[in-house]
């Protein structure tokens, strides 16, 4: 199996050892992401800092230890599908749309993630933790 991995599920991986950990270590799908979730979780870094209660020392580790397990794609492997992708989550989160772009480029099985808006488009399939539990 091979997906997208949305952001989301990389800071809660950050911040706790979850089953979103578990599955992102131990699962045999293969990852993928664009360069962009280094954007979001910069964006974020104060917060997981705080949340996840780790040293910058650990913190970095962690963070290594998980991309490690995903491969970043950048911006111009998928930018023929960018503006697709940016019309079909402009209604839903503008943010969203380099994830559904590099989704619809390469041959995934679908996208990791929970966030609703993702169910909202039609063109790539979803998969919530729960269900990747099941899986594997």
């Amino acid at each position: 199996m091979r997906l997208v991995i949305d952001t989301n599920i990389i800071i809660s991986s950050l911040i706790s050892n979850s089953a979103r950990r578990y599955i992102l270590m131990n699962a045999n799908i293969e990852f993928i992401a664009p360069e962009y979730t280094f954007t979001e979780i910069s964006k974020h870094a104060d917060i997981i800092k705080k949340k996840s209660k780790l040293s910058a020392e650990d913190l970095k580790y962690v963070m290594d230890m998980l991309f490690s397990r995903i491969t970043i794609y950048p911006k111009d492997e998928y930018a023929d599908c960018y503006l697709q992708a940016k019309d079909i989550m402009k209604d839903i989160d503008p943010d969203d749309a380099p994830f559904l772009a590099l989704a619809m480029k390469t041959k995934v099985d679908g996208i990791w993630s929970e966030d609703k808006g993702f169910q909202e488009q039609n063109h790539v399939k979803v998969y919530t933790t729960k269900q990747l539990l099941e899986i594997i």
